[in-house]
């Protein structure tokens, strides 16, 4: 056995060799604690003269060499004929390991290849009175205490099958109660798999792989994987200690600017800041998973909830009530409505009120100094459009065309943003801005699960799906100033200015029993608003009490749907439009400021009572029980038009 030392005044690491093994000793100087030894990898390697993945926990070891802050090894397996590299370092305090898939040797490529590769097995280990963090939606907590005996493995930015999980940041971490560790993946986050496990007698354990493939057809991405490994403090709470370090990470490695900074730099975002969002909802075809419970009776199948002009009288009755801000995403304005026929924009829908009708809708709501914008789409891709592209879409491993939800235009199909011609992307963002849109643009249906494309000509792995979603974006950002969109995937929300929704409660619930993590998850937690508030615009979808009272106390954005006639979206009648102007009064023009701070703390003070702090050391607690809101200790009234609240309607007495 051989101890090779490395390290700085704050982190030290021992990595020993064995005949056939590589292991790692964690010395946190600062908490005065060492970290029980732990291999420095396993390799899962697919035997397709088996039909099975082998597991290698021991190596011939070609190459250990130190390096300036830690070593470089080169670790393979005679048999089979693989090798690859790895880097391990110490820099600042963390510990870095950085997989090159460049390193990566295949020498029996028709009978092995790599899946992945398991870093530092065991560490983040804890038991009783231990704390799992995992990346599902905002965030979750698992106590492993009292946890079943068992094991489940998920990438990071999700995968179709169980989409439901929502891995939107590429963190994780233990915490005990003598210190923790998180893992962030800094490089080839999309690549990277994260492993949970508990045994069932309370102790429990997460890790990250780096993963090349999932399948043996799989393409690989070259671009480096690599994950950092963060002491955390006995004392730190885990949730804000691992919020904290990935906004560093997202504003300093990844260079995303805060909401005060694109403010100044875009107009477009400096108005958004203070304009309530509004879907202006005209049409669907009586088709796709929106009208799964909407009867089929008649031979017609579209479906208009609003025309044009009922649209522009709406918009002036909203000036007339005194909102002076709005940010439209028109839905529906294209042919056959809401998801009829993309990647088809033009003619506009006849039956709307068509383009001149359009334009006219879009010249009065500018001129009341509302942003009039559209719902935009630029992945899906339906058969029924004279566009439709068999070999721009993204095929499966059988070389068909990879179906991925039915909505209004039918089956949907899904581009490869990374091979449409500027003209299908820039190209058609300025056709439509000719028609006198502006304002954030807003592009629906991303960030998805992240897939690869098994097109022969236009092969592509989840990096590249993902290089193709932030293309879309920087597209839109170019051409109207600044951009939104829907689903707050890491990879997503970095290239933009508002998201629609990073993952809620209603995804929880929807993770299927059988899956092995559900069990794991005990509360759902904010690392998401804590890591990016005030880099990007968080929007609060509600009309009550409650959901105004969540919007003060995350600092989010006001946002409705609306249409003229009943069926599918809220109508704005009266009541609705006193409705929107109390929660702009309060959640923009009173706490709006809110919104480009940072989140400095948040925390659950008891069941169903909340605390925030933000930058400017404004506090808010949400008493959700009672329906109570106070902000820097002073009670918030109810604006008229949002009772009767919860409380109100139990205190009335019932007549019998």
């Amino acid at each position: 056995m051989t101890d090779q030392t490395f390290g700085d005044d704050r982190l030290r690491a021992i990595l020993t060799r064995g005949s056939d093994t590589l292991s790692v000793i964690l010395i946190d100087l600062v908490a005065d604690r060492t970290w029980p030894v732990v291999p420095l990898v396993h390799a899962e390697v697919y035997d397709k003269a088996q039909f099975r993945v082998d597991v290698l926990r021991n190596f011939r070891i070609d190459v250990v060499e130190r390096v300036d802050d830690g070593f470089h090894v080169i670790l393979g397996d005679g048999f089979r004929r693989i090798a690859f590299g790895v880097w391990i370092r110490i820099r600042h305090g963390e510990l870095t390991i950085t997989v090159p898939p460049s390193e990566v040797s295949e020498n029996k490529p028709a009978v092995h290849r790599i899946l992945s590769l398991i870093l530092l097995p065991g560490l983040m280990r804890g038991g009783r009175g231990s704390k799992l963090v995992l990346p599902l939606n905002t965030g979750v907590v698992c106590d492993p205490t009292d946890k079943p005996r068992v094991s489940d493995r998920f990438m990071i930015y999700g995968e179709q099958s169980r989409w439901e999980l929502m891995p939107t940041l590429p963190i994780a971490a233990v915490q005990t109660p003598t210190g923790g560790v998180m893992a962030l993946a800094t490089r080839g986050a999309g690549d990277t798999e994260c492993h949970v496990a508990t045994d069932g007698a309370g102790s429990g354990e997460v890790s990250f792989g780096v993963s090349l493939r999932q399948n043996w057809t799989d393409p690989v991405d070259l671009e480096n994987r690599e994950v950092r490994y963060i002491p955390i403090p006995s004392d730190a709470d885990p949730v804000r200690f691992v919020a904290k370090r990935l906004r560093t990470h997202v504003m300093h490695d990844l260079g995303k600017p805060t909401l005060a900074q694109r403010a100044k730099e875009s107009p477009e975002v400096d108005y958004l800041l203070g304009a309530y969002i509004m879907k202006l909802f005209y049409a669907v075809q009586n088709d796709g998973i929106m009208m799964y419970n909407v009867p089929k009776e008649g031979n017609v199948s579209f479906k208009q909830y609003m025309s044009f002009p009922e649209a522009r009288e709406n918009l002036r009755r909203l000036h007339a009530a005194g909102i002076g801000k709005v940010l439209t995403q028109n839905v529906g304005w294209n042919p056959r409505g809401h998801d009829g026929l993309w990647p088809t924009r033009f003619p506009i829908e006849e039956r709307l009120g068509g383009e001149r009708g359009f334009r006219d809708l879009i010249q009065y709501g500018n001129g009341l100094g509302y942003h009039m914008q559209v719902h935009d789409n630029y992945l899906s891709s339906y058969e029924a459009s004279p566009d439709f592209d068999r070999d721009l879409v993204i095929q499966d491993v059988y070389g068909e065309p990879m179906g991925l939800g039915e909505w209004g235009g039918g089956v949907t199909y899904i581009n490869w943003a990374l091979d449409l011609s500027e003209d299908q992307l820039s190209g058609q963002m300025r056709k439509v801005q000719a028609l006198g849109v502006r304002g954030v643009a807003y592009n629906d249906g991303m960030g998805n699960p992240l897939y690869r494309n098994y097109h022969a000509k236009h092969r592509g792995s989840r990096g590249d799906y993902a290089r193709g979603v932030v293309r879309i974006m920087d597209s839109a950002r170019s051409v109207y100033g600044a951009a939104g969109t829907e689903s707050g995937f890491l990879y997503a929300a970095l290239p933009a200015d508002s998201m629609a929704n990073p993952g809620d409660e209603g995804h929880l619930r929807a993770c299927r029993p059988e899956w092995p993590v559900t069990a794991l998850i005990d509360r759902r937690v904010p690392i998401w608003q804590l890591a990016l508030h005030g880099l990007i615009v968080l929007e609060n979808q509600g009309h009550d009490w409650s959901s105004t009272m969540r919007a003060v106390l995350m600092g989010d954005h006001p946002r409705t749907e609306w249409s003229a006639h009943p069926g599918m979206m809220p109508v704005l009648d009266d009541r609705m439009i006193s409705v929107l102007k109390a929660r702009y009064d309060l959640v923009l023009e009173r706490f709006g400021r809110l919104q480009s701070q940072e989140l400095v703390d948040h925390r659950d003070l008891a069941d169903e009572v909340s605390w925030s702090k933000f930058e400017d050391g404004t506090e808010v607690v949400a008493d959700f029980a009672r329906e109570e809101l106070l902000v820097d200790g002073k009670a918030i009234d109810v604006p008229d038009a949002l009772r009767p609240t919860m409380r109100d309607s139990a205190s009335v007495p019932v007549v019998r």
